[in-house]
């Protein structure tokens, strides 16, 4: 698929350049966010900025099964320069700097980084069609399986290629990308070799069934060392999902469903089919009316898990990429082998204040498989396999405050009271405490 989309970017560049002569230089920068600078024939540079500090406290780390109490900041700035030019070409650059401070046992894989080229792009555009080669974030729909991965300290990356057609409301994407891995110096991270994502993701939007649009998307995933409670191994696994979602008086639903179909190649297991699932919903309402604006909502998702290590089958979903924050900031739990249960309530006292209460009740959905945690995709917590079914419940209180000028403040308070599955496993109760001040340009 790469040969496909570099053999596009050179038909796309050798196609006639635009009209100018109806061009406007300074429509160039109207709606641009940062600082634009318009030039020649509707041609604009733009420069953009966006710093965050956050803070985290968590009591115990990974239910305290191999961790103790941690508590650190998070350093992130990044800069960036987009260059458009009349003839559809365009290049962005975004440098990143990470840092951390004050974690047990130091940082992370995706704590700390020197300055390095967080994105770094060359594009070309021609009528509704646009093709990206290089270094880009990508995420997809409502990041369930590609995401930003805007909680942890340096966001999500791929190096690859991805060409995209829009018309209207509608949208097709195709990909051919890997995943960077952050390594701590300057200009030294690379595409993991390791893993790899590609496929089509579409947006449709007919009028029959407006307000309401659609997603449907299939992606090829490929990972090496992959691990689950069955072994360790290669895992081949193609998922085909559907998402609905929209807006309607009052009412708003975000619901997917996916399949996935593969193979393991695993120690000491050898060859398993892939045969796993999910379901995943997020509906509210919007009390517009009445003060605060209260919307009460409800998420409810069922991810599949391995029945039977022994049958020939993995069943364990893979969320492949999502965010961190699936249920929580916390992260305490990757959307695997499990169901829950999450009514929430939202109040936004002023336009410029939301604040949203939580109440996740979780259950695993095969007995026989673990309870898995983040990092992303997940990990096997250890003690878990065939442990009760009940891993706990969690309640949350996220608090989100606009200042103006681009800043932002955030406070996120979660506890989770450990159920039968994470106590046999030699867990107990979390408390998770997390600060943030952000601000772009």
């Amino acid at each position: 698929m790469f040969f496909l989309l570099i053999l596009a970017f050179a038909l796309l560049a050798s196609l006639p350049s635009p009209a100018l002569a109806a061009r406007d230089p300074e429509l160039a920068c109207a709606a641009k966010r940062g600082r634009c600078i318009a030039f020649g024939h509707a041609d604009s540079l733009t420069f953009d900025a966006a710093l965050r500090l956050r803070s985290e406290t968590i009591r115990p780390v990974r239910f305290g099964i191999g961790g103790s109490n941690d508590s650190l900041v998070l350093y992130r700035g990044l800069a960036s320069a987009d260059l458009r030019l009349h003839t559809g070409f365009e290049a962005v650059l975004e440098l990143g700097a990470h840092a951390e401070t004050g974690r047990s046992g130091g940082p992370g894989a995706v704590d700390q980084g020197a300055l390095d080229a967080h994105q770094a792009w060359l594009g070309w555009h021609r009528d509704d069609w646009s093709l990206r080669l290089g270094r880009q974030e990508a995420p997809f729909g409502s990041s369930r399986i590609v995401s930003l991965r805007d909680g942890p300290n340096i966001r999500l990356a791929f190096d690859g290629a991805r060409m995209t057609w829009s018309g209207g409301a509608n949208r097709l994407d195709l990909i051919a990308l890997r995943p960077v891995r952050n390594r701590p110096g300057a200009f030294d991270d690379v595409g993991e070799r390791k893993l790899a994502l590609w496929g089509a993701y579409a947006t449709l939007a007919p009028q029959a069934a407006a307000p309401a649009r659609f997603d449907v998307y299939w992606l090829g995933y490929e990972r090496r060392d992959a691990r689950f409670a069955i072994g360790a191994g290669d895992e081949y696994r193609q998922s085909l999902g559907l998402r609905f979602f929209g807006q309607f008086d009052g009412w708003d639903w975000n619901w997917e469903a996916l399949v996935q179909r593969g193979r393991f190649d695993g120690a000491p297991v050898g060859r398993q089919r892939i045969r796993a699932w999910t379901v995943a919903t997020d509906s509210g309402f919007i009390l517009a009316e009445r003060a605060w604006r209260p919307r009460l909502g409800l998420k409810a998702d069922i991810a599949s898990g391995d029945a039977d290590p022994g049958d020939g089958r993995l069943q364990t979903f893979n969320g492949l990429f999502p965010k961190a924050s699936y249920f929580s900031e916390a992260s305490l739990l990757a959307p695997a082998n499990l169901i829950d249960l999450q009514p929430t309530l939202s109040l936004r006292p002023r336009p410029d204040l939301e604040v949203t209460a939580g109440w996740d009740w979780v259950w695993k959905q095969r007995r026989a498989d673990a309870v898995y945690t983040t990092p992303t995709p997940l990990r096997v917590l250890p003690g878990s396999i065939g442990s009760s079914r009940r891993v706990g419940n969690q309640i949350k209180l996220e608090t989100r405050l606009r200042l103006g000028g681009g800043a932002e403040l955030r406070l996120d308070l979660v506890h989770f009271n450990a159920g039968p599955a994470v106590r046999e496993a030699g867990g107990g109760d979390v408390d998770y405490i997390a600060s943030a001040f952000g601000w772009s340009w």
